[in-house]
C-alpha cells in the first residue's frame, strides 16, 4: 500500500460479484478448514471394559450419541459418528465463526455434565478432548452438510488430549485457550510421557448470545494520561473540519488503550455532531472479503442479525436515494459487500471483480460528510481482510477536500508499517508511567485492597491499562486470593491470543526466545549464546527477529543487553515450556553464571539462586541464598536480608535427611532473627517465635556461638516485655559462656545485656561499668559479624545507655562527652537502626536533665529516620520524647502526641518505656491541674513495676505521687511526706543523682519537716 497519490486508479478494486455465494466442495475429497474437534472418550469408573457385555457397551454409545446430538445442534456443531463408534464434535463447518472454540467448550461441558448426572444404574464417566487448527473434513451430500469424516493434525491432538484426560474432565489445546473470549477458568497439566501441557477447563460463563464480532463485551478501560495522543487528534479533527481530510494510525500492543483513545475522542467530536461508522477486524474472518466494513455498515443502517435480502435492498436504495447516489452500479455493489461480509458467507475460493465497489464506498462516505463531519473507525486493523485494507488505502489516496477522519488502531505488526506510510499522523502508544499506573490503579483499588497488594498491581500490571483493570476486577471478585494464582491465568485473553500468536510465528526459532525468558525480563546476549551452544552470529540473528516481532528491545542502559517488551511476554514465552525443558535450561543459566563469572554479566546472588531452585538443586541454592542475605545485611538492607533468608528456611524444610535439615534451619533461622529484630523490634511476636525455633532445635549443653545468637534473641524479646528476671538469667548464662569463649564479639554482648539488665533494676553504677565494658569488647570485634550475628552496632546501643547513666546519675561532663562521641559514631553509620536507635536515647537522656531543645532536635531525627525505615518501636519513643519536649518549652498542646506515642509503643509489645513515658504524662497532667488523673496514672505505673522489677525510675515517679496527693489534698498532709522520704530512699539505692537532688528539694520544702538529717 503507497502514500502515492491516484495509485489505486484503474485497477481492479474488489473480488468478488454481487449476489455471489461459494458452496464447499461435495463429494468425498477432504476439504482443508479451520476446526475447533471435540473427541469424547468413555471411562469405565467401576468394571473394566472386559467385564462389560456388548449390550451395555452399545446402550453407552447409542446414550452418548444421542446426547451429543442434540447438544451439537444446539451450539451450532456437526456431529460425526466415526466407524469405530467415536463421536467427534467439529464446530467450524460449512461456516467459521467467531466464537467456535468457546462453543466448542461450552457443548463439551454440556455433555459431561448430563452424562454424569444420568441415574442409570451403571455408571460411567466420560473424557473429552478438544483442539483448534488446521484439518480436514469429507462434507456429506445432503443439505445438512454434516462432515462423513473428520482428519488431520487438529482431530490427532484432540484424540491425543482426550486420551489423557481422567473421567469427567475437559482437556483442551494451547491453542483453543488462545481463542477464548469468555472467562474460562482454567488450570494447566502435564500430560503423560512428556507428550506437552494441556489446559484443564474448570468453569465458565456463557458467551455473547450472537457472533458478531461488535457484539462481544467490548468494555473499555479508565483512561489515563495520552495527553500529547488526543491534542494530536483534536489538532487533525480541527483540520478535518477546514475540510482537508486526515488519516491517523494508531498503533499499540493489546490492552494498551487504543480504543479508549478513540473513545475518549470521540466523546469530544461528538460534540461536533460527527457521524461516526465503526469498523473492527476479526480474528476469525481475515479471509472474508469487506468483512468489518460489512458489519459496520449494518450497524450504521440498523440492521441485526440475518436479515432478507429484501429488507436489505429496500434499506440500501433509500440510502443512496438519500445521498443522490442511486445508480445501479452503487446498489449492486453495496449489495455485494453486504452479502461477501455477512455472517452466512462462506469465505470465497475464486474472486471475479466487481465494478469498483471501493468507488462505491468513497462517495457514500463523501457525501455524508457534506451533512456532518464524519470519522471512519478502522479498530484491529492487523485482523482486516485484503479488501478492507485496500479500501483504507484507497481513502488515503483519493479523498481531497472532504470533512473525513480516518482512524485507523492497530498492533506492531509487519502490517503496520504499510499502514504508517498511508498515514498522516502515527500515534505510537506506549506503556503508561509509573505514575500514571498508580493514578489509574487509584481510580479502580477496592476499599479493602492492602498497600502492598496494590503496590504489587501497580508493579505487575507493566503499565498496560488493561490487564491493570483485569487484576483489579479479579481482586475485587477473589479478594487476597488470587494473588497466589500463576500470572497466566491473570493475563486477559485479548493480551493472550495476540502475545501466544507472535511467539508461535517464530517457528523453530521461539526456543531461543524460550530460553530468554528463563533468564528474565531482562537477558544478556553472552549469556543466551552460551546457554543456547549456538555461534554469536546466530543468536544475534535471531534476536533481531525478535525485536522486529516486537518481542524485544535492546537495553538503553547496557550494550549486549535485552528486554521484553513487557513482563506480558516473558512471563506467556515462559508458561510454554514445559517442566523438563525448563528445570534443563535453569541449570545451564545457574552453570554458566558461576563457571565463569568474570565473562558473563554480573547478576545477584539471589537470582543465581532463583536458578538452581527451579534447575533443583536446592544445596546451591541455599548457598547463594545465604550470600545474598548476608550481602544486604552489610548493606543494612535489613527487609531484604529477611526475604532471602526466609526463602531458604522454605527450601531448607525438604531437606532429606533428619540432622542434616535441622542444622541448616538452624543456621538460618539466627541468620533471620537479626533482620526480625531491626525490622520489627525485640518486642514482636515474629522475633520470639523465630528465636524459640531456634532454641528448640540446639542442645542445652550447646556452648557454641550459634546458641548464644539463639540466647540473644530470647534475651531481647523478654527484657522488652520487662519479664526482666527470666531476662537476667539468660543473660548470665551468656556471659558465662562468653568469657569462656574470651571472643571480643560475644564479650561485648554479654556485657551490654548485663548492663541493660542492671540499669532496669535501678544498678546504674553496676550498669556503667558492664557498657563501658561493652564498648571496650565492641571497638576490638568485627564489625560485619556483629551486624550479622546479632544486626546491631554493640558499640552505638552501649553509649547510648550510657548517656542515660550519666543522665540519671548527674554526670553532665560525662553524658556531654558520650552524646558527643555517640551523635558522631551513629552519623558515620550506614546501619539506620543504630542511628534511629541512639537518636531516640539521646532525646530521651537530654529530656531527663530537662534540656529541651536538645531532646527536640534528636527526637525529630529519630521520627524522620523511623518513617523512612518503618521502626515501629523507635517511632513511638521518639514521639513521647518529642511531646515531652514541646511540653518544656511551654507547649500545652503536647499531652496528646505523649499520649499517643505511648500507645503506640505498647502496640508494639514492648513495655520498658513505660515509666518514664508515664511520670511526663502525670507530670502534664498535674500542669491541667487534673491531679486525680494524674495519680490514677502513678499507682497503675507504680504497681507494674513493682511487678516488673524495674527501679530505674521509681524515686521520680514517687516523687510525682507526692505532687499529685499535695495537689488533691495539702502539702502538709502526711502522705505527702511519706512519699518525699521513700523517693529519697529510692533514688540512693539506685543511684540516680537527678532524682535524688529533685525530690530532696521538696522535701525541704514540706512546713512540717524540720529535721535535715533525716533526708
Amino acid at each position: 500500500m503507497s502514500r502515492k497519490p491516484g495509485k489505486n486508479k484503474g485497477k481492479a478494486q474488489s473480488s468478488l460479484t454481487p449476489d455471489e455465494t461459494t458452496s464447499p466442495t461435495s463429494g468425498t475429497i477432504p476439504l482443508r478448514s479451520e476446526l475447533s474437534v471435540v473427541v469424547f472418550g468413555i471411562n469405565t469408573a467401576g468394571p473394566t471394559r472386559a467385564q462389560l457385555t456388548d449390550a451395555t457397551h452399545e446402550m453407552l454409545f447409542a446414550k452418548l450419541g444421542t446426547i451429543c446430538a442434540v447438544t451439537a445442534s444446539e451450539f451450532g456443531g456437526k456431529l460425526v459418528n466415526l466407524p469405530n463408534g467415536q463421536k467427534v464434535l467439529v464446530f467450524g463447518v460449512p461456516v467459521l465463526k467467531e466464537l467456535d472454540a468457546e462453543r466448542a467448550v461450552l457443548a463439551a461441558q454440556k455433555i459431561l455434565r448430563i452424562f454424569k448426572n444420568d441415574d442409570s444404574t451403571f455408571q460411567a464417566q466420560l473424557r473429552c478432548g478438544i483442539a483448534s487448527g488446521v484439518g480436514f473434513v469429507v462434507p456429506s451430500e445432503g443439505p445438512s452438510l454434516s462432515p462423513q469424516d473428520v482428519s488431520g493434525k487438529v482431530f490427532d491432538e484432540a484424540s491425543l488430549l482426550e486420551k489423557n484426560a481422567c473421567g469427567n474432565t475437559l482437556l483442551v489445546s494451547g491453542n483453543t485457550r488462545s481463542l477464548f473470549r469468555s472467562n474460562f477458568e482454567y488450570r494447566q497439566v502435564q500430560l503423560s510421557d512428556g507428550a506437552g501441557i494441556a489446559f484443564e477447563v474448570l468453569q465458565s460463563i456463557a458467551p455473547p448470545s450472537t457472533t458478531l464480532p461488535n457484539a462481544r463485551d467490548k468494555s473499555l478501560s479508565a483512561f489515563a494520561g495520552r495527553t500529547n495522543e488526543l491534542k494530536t487528534l483534536r489538532l487533525n479533527w480541527s483540520a478535518v473540519k477546514d475540510k482537508k481530510p486526515q488519516l491517523i494510525l494508531i498503533e499499540g500492543d493489546p490492552g494498551i488503550g487504543k480504543s479508549r483513545l478513540i473513545h475518549t475522542f470521540l466523546q469530544k467530536a461528538g460534540s461536533d455532531q460527527a457521524l461516526v461508522l465503526n469498523f473492527s477486524g476479526s480474528v476469525h474472518h481475515r479471509r472474508t472479503p469487506f468483512f468489518p466494513v460489512a458489519q459496520g455498515l449494518y450497524s450504521f443502517l440498523g440492521l441485526k442479525g440475518l436479515q432478507s435480502p429484501s429488507l436489505i435492498g429496500s434499506v440500501i436504495q433509500t440510502l443512496l436515494v438519500d445521498l443522490k447516489l442511486d445508480t445501479p452500479r452503487n446498489n449492486a455493489n453495496l449489495r455485494a459487500i453486504l452479502k461477501s461480509g455477512g455472517l452466512d458467507s462462506h469465505p470465497p475460493r475464486e474472486k471475479i471483480s466487481a465494478e469498483a465497489p471501493l468507488q462505491t464506498l468513497k462517495d457514500c462516505f463523501c457525501q455524508l460528510s457534506l451533512i456532518h463531519p464524519v470519522v471512519l473507525v478502522f479498530e484491529d486493523a492487523h485482523w482486516m481482510d485484503s479488501s478492507s485494507l485496500e479500501l483504507i488505502a484507497y481513502l488515503a489516496d483519493t479523498l481531497t477536500k472532504d470533512r473525513i477522519l480516518t482512524l485507523v488502531s492497530t498492533r506492531p505488526d509487519p502490517g503496520a508499517s504499510e499502514l504508517a506510510d498511508l498515514a498522516d499522523r502515527t500515534c505510537r502508544m506506549q506503556q503508561l508511567t509509573r505514575e500514571q499506573t498508580r493514578f489509574l490503579a487509584s481510580q479502580l483499588r477496592p476499599r479493602d485492597m492492602t498497600d502492598a497488594h496494590f503496590e504489587h498491581v501497580i508493579r505487575k500490571s507493566d503499565g498496560i491499562p488493561l490487564f491493570l483493570e483485569e487484576l483489579m476486577n479479579i481482586a475485587i471478585d477473589r479478594g487476597g486470593d488470587f494473588f497466589e494464582e500463576r500470572r497466566e491465568t491473570l493475563i486477559p485473553a485479548s493480551l493472550r491470543e495476540t502475545l501466544a500468536a507472535r511467539i508461535s510465528h517464530l517457528g523453530n526459532d521461539k526456543e531461543l526466545l524460550l530460553m530468554a525468558s528463563a533468564i528474565g525480563g531482562k537477558f544478556d546476549q553472552k549469556l543466551l549464546t552460551d546457554i543456547a551452544g549456538l555461534p554469536g552470529k546466530t543468536v544475534k540473528k535471531h534476536l533481531s527477529v525478535f525485536q522486529k516481532s516486537g518481542l524485544i528491545f535492546p537495553s538503553e542502559e547496557e550494550e549486549h543487553q535485552y528486554e521484553f517488551k513487557h513482563g506480558l511476554v516473558q512471563d506467556l514465552a515462559y508458561q510454554s515450556i514445559g517442566p523438563k525443558v525448563r528445570k534443563e535450561f535453569h541449570a545451564r543459566i545457574a552453570s554458566a553464571l558461576t563457571r565463569d563469572p568474570e565473562n558473563q554479566p554480573e547478576v545477584a546472588a539471589e537470582v543465581i539462586a532463583h536458578h538452581f531452585e527451579q534447575a533443583g538443586n536446592v544445596a546451591a541454592s541455599l548457598d547463594y541464598l545465604e550470600i545474598a542475605g548476608l550481602q544486604a545485611v552489610r548493606l543494612a538492607a535489613h527487609k531484604d536480608a529477611g526475604k532471602h533468608f526466609k526463602k531458604a528456611l522454605e527450601l531448607a524444610r525438604g531437606i532429606e535427611g533428619h540432622q542434616k535439615r535441622d542444622n541448616t534451619i538452624s543456621r538460618f533461622l539466627l541468620l533471620l532473627g537479626p533482620q526480625m529484630i531491626t525490622n520489627h523490634g525485640f518486642a514482636s511476636e515474629e522475633v520470639q517465635e523465630v528465636y524459640s525455633k531456634a532454641r528448640m532445635l540446639k542442645r542445652p549443653q550447646d556452648r557454641s556461638s550459634e546458641n548464644l545468637q539463639m540466647i540473644w534473641g530470647l534475651w531481647g524479646a523478654h527484657m522488652v516485655r520487662a519479664d526482666i528476671s527470666f531476662a537476667l538469667e539468660l543473660s548470665a548464662d551468656f556471659l558465662e559462656i562468653a568469657l569462656q569463649l574470651q571472643t571480643a564479639l560475644e564479650l561485648a554482648a554479654g556485657h551490654y545485656m548485663t548492663g541493660v539488665g542492671a540499669f532496669y533494676v535501678g544498678d546504674l553504677k553496676g550498669a556503667e561499668r558492664a557498657f563501658l565494658a561493652a564498648v571496650s569488647d565492641a571497638e576490638r570485634a568485627d564489625f560485619e559479624d556483629m551486624v550479622t550475628n546479632y544486626s546491631l552496632d554493640l558499640g552505638i546501643l552501649a553509649r547510648s545507655y550510657l548517656c542515660w547513666c550519666y543522665a540519671l546519675t548527674n554526670q553532665p561532663g560525662k553524658m556531654q562527652t558520650v552524646s558527643d562521641e555517640l551523635e558522631r559514631l551513629a552519623s558515620d553509620s550506614d546501619h539506620a537502626f543504630c542511628q534511629a536507635f541512639s537518636s531516640c536515647f539521646l532525646a530521651t537522656a537530654n529530656n531527663f536533665c530537662g534540656k529541651s531543645e536538645a531532646a527536640q532536635r534528636h527526637a525529630l531525627k529519630a521520627m524522620e529516620l523511623c518513617g523512612n525505615q518503618d521502626f515501629a518501636q523507635q517511632a513511638a519513643q521518639a514521639a513521647i520524647n518529642l511531646g515531652r519536649a514541646r511540653f518544656k518549652s511551654g507547649d500545652t498542646s503536647a499531652l496528646p502526641l505523649m499520649e499517643k506515642g505511648l500507645e503506640d509503643y505498647l502496640s508494639t509489645g514492648a513495655i520498658l518505656a513505660r515509666p518514664y513515658a508515664e511520670a511526663w504524662i502525670a507530670e502534664a497532667l498535674l500542669q491541667k491541674n487534673d491531679a486525680k488523673g494524674a495519680l490514677i496514672r502513678l499507682n497503675d505505673v507504680k504497681r507494674f513495676t513493682d511487678t516488673t522489677g524495674e527501679a530505674y525510675f521509681d524515686a521520680e515517679l514517687t516523687r510525682l505521687s507526692a505532687v499529685a496527693t499535695a495537689n488533691l489534698h495539702s502539702a502538709e498532709h502526711p502522705q505527702v511526706r511519706k512519699l518525699l522520704e521513700a523517693s529519697v530512699t529510692m533514688a540512693k539505692q539506685t543511684g540516680a543523682e537527678l532524682h535524688l537532688n529533685t525530690a530532696t528539694a521538696l522535701l525541704q520544702d514540706q512546713p512540717a519537716l524540720k529535721n535535715p538529717d533525716k533526708i
